[in-house]
């Protein structure tokens, strides 16, 4: 039963850490995005 808890906690933590950093890309985009079209006017 400690394994199968284990193993679920270091699923549901690779899934935030992938989604966390999935999120940061994205915002980094965005906020690259802004600058380059800042730079246009």
């Amino acid at each position: 039963m400690l394994l199968v808890r284990m193993a679920m906690i270091g699923f549901f933590s690779l899934t935030a850490i992938s989604l966390f950093s999935f999120q940061s890309v994205e915002i980094i985009h965005a906020i690259m995005d802004f600058f380059s079209s800042a730079d246009k006017y």
